[in-house]
């Protein structure tokens, strides 16, 4: 029987209604898009948690990220070339990443590409053994998903090493330790959270009271399977306290031990400035809380300094709020320099979530930032900044990126460099072994537990990379730089820096170009 025209008219306002709800989700943030996973793609493992995709792909397929699109077009196409390049056996590198959680944001593209220019460069000329990747989206932390997807991965006997493993969160702990079980070495690429090594940072003597109880990291993860390139927050906190040696007035800390990059940190900095420092909480899940903070910092009638120790995404907003007040006439304090580890990168690139985007470019190009009376200082999470470092590898880097097609203005944050130097430390190793033998696991780990010493270092975009007896990055630390205000410099396409040294004055902006 035929439906009354009223029925269809319902049907079409509900469709109208679900087609609007999905255009409002992809608008507000291009990282995410409601999709049926896999999307008939047939080599791929992905499968839906919660509202998004999580699994495998070493094709085209990209869980349903327009974002991600590109990138894993571009590692589609160098996977379906690698073997004719290259005359030894083929290898299989898997890469985890999550390309989702509120923690990476925009940057997680970054962090892909630079794995892919990872993989283009390392089938270049000279190569031994063709790279394959299969890449591994983590999903959201605390949805349950990474382990599921890091244990899919390690049960693919043609995956010899891991590049990228995640963030400082007590998954990684988790992932990293499944995989180490199988005897699959991995190297990291941002985790910088104290515990997060072969050893439990023993020879740092962390303080994990401050972090949740229910935790594994403190005893190490992934023993004798695990190395990171990302300085370590001990580290960044050494380098804050050599170019800024007067005590902080404040430190700015998120409620709560859940995060080890934050609830490892501030020992570290109590150490470093001796005694306690007065801490200011707000509340990472309610924004309001870091307007309150910046009032609290203006009440005081002096030069004040403010470090800053939570995940960048609320750094945009806390600058924006200083500078309110002082338009407002409610700001009582002389200047304000504030201190960040190396989180504080995320305000170089542009965020995919518009209303984060809308506070950090409002903050760079503030009257009270641009004028130089509110300062950002902090700790690079990449080694170099650009060919003026004397990196001999930086212009390489720097071509490879823009030949694959990729925007230059995502390296400025640093994930990108140091996602290609986690990737080019595994084919370094691989490329040390044998062309016509398949290479194991074990040779590969092996390899590149004998990065020890500056003359076996991996040249890295971000520097020579060297290992020690725990895993960690070794040799000198990070440089700490000042941001400077939004097209101070028109040499790069991203937000830039100055390096500010220990003894000397605070080092002025470049002058737009």
């Amino acid at each position: 029987m035929p439906r009354p025209w009223t029925d269809w008219v319902r049907l079409g306002a509900v469709a109208i209604l679900v087609v609007g709800t999905l255009s409002g989700i992809v608008a507000r943030d291009p990282l995410r898009r409601l999709a049926t996973c896999n999307d008939g793609w047939p080599s791929t493992a992905a499968w839906a948690a919660g509202d998004e995709c999580v699994g495998l792909s070493e094709g085209p397929y990209a869980f349903g990220l327009p974002a991600f699109e590109h990138v894993m077009r571009v590692i589609d196409e160098q996977n379906r070339a690698a073997p004719g390049g290259c005359p030894g056996t083929p290898v299989t590198i898997g890469v985890l990443l999550t390309m989702t959680d509120e923690l990476a944001g925009s940057r997680a593209v970054h962090e892909l590409e630079g794995m892919a220019v990872g993989q283009r460069r390392a089938n270049d000329t000279g190569c031994v053994h063709p790279m394959r990747l299969v890449v591994g989206n983590l999903g959201d932390y605390g949805d349950g998903a990474a382990t599921a997807v890091a244990r899919k991965l390690a049960q693919r006997g043609d995956v010899v090493a891991v590049a990228g493993v995640g963030l400082s969160d007590q998954t990684t702990a988790e992932v990293a330790d499944l995989l180490a079980a199988e005897k699959i070495p991995m190297v990291s690429d941002l985790v910088t959270a104290e515990g997060f090594d072969q050893s439990g940072s023993a020879g740092d003597d962390p303080d994990f009271t401050r972090c949740d109880k229910n935790i594994t990291y403190p005893r190490g993860v992934g023993k004798d399977y695990f190395y990171r390139v990302a300085f370590r927050v001990a580290a960044q906190a050494n380098a804050l306290g050599t170019v800024v040696p007067g005590r902080p007035d404040f430190v700015m800390v998120p409620t709560g031990g859940s995060d080890p990059y934050t609830c490892t940190t501030l020992p570290f900095l109590h150490r470093q400035y001796g005694g306690d420092l007065l801490e200011v909480k707000f509340d990472a899940e309610e924004p309001t809380t870091v307007s309150q903070t910046a009032r609290r910092v203006c009440s005081t009638t002096k030069d004040v300094t403010i470090a800053y120790l939570a995940r960048g995404r609320d750094l945009g907003r806390l600058l924006y709020s200083l500078d309110e007040a002082y338009t407002n006439g409610q700001c009582a304090a002389t200047s304000i320099t504030v201190l960040s580890t190396s989180d504080g990168n995320r305000l170089r690139t542009v965020e995919s979530d518009a209303a984060l985007e809308d506070l950090r470019s409002k903050a760079l190009a503030s009257p009270s930032f641009t004028g130089g009376q509110v300062r950002l200082l902090f700790t690079r999470v990449a080694g170099a900044d650009g060919p003026d470092q004397g990196n001999p590898q930086w212009p390489a880097f720097e071509a490879s990126y823009a030949a694959a097609g990729f925007d230059l203005a995502h390296i400025g944050d640093g994930w990108a460099v140091n996602a290609h130097d986690a990737l080019t430390t595994v084919a370094t190793a691989v490329r040390a072994l044998p062309a016509a033998s398949t290479v194991q696991r074990s040779q590969v780990n092996i390899t590149i537990g004998g990065f020890t010493s500056p003359d076996l270092a991996v040249a890295g975009a971000g520097g020579p990379i060297v290992f020690d007896n725990s895993g960690n990055r070794a040799g000198p630390g990070p440089a700490v730089v000042r941001l400077c205000p939004v097209g101070s410099s028109g040499v790069r396409p991203y937000v830039p820096t100055v390096e500010v040294k220990p003894g000397e004055p605070m080092p002025g902006c470049p002058r737009g170009a």
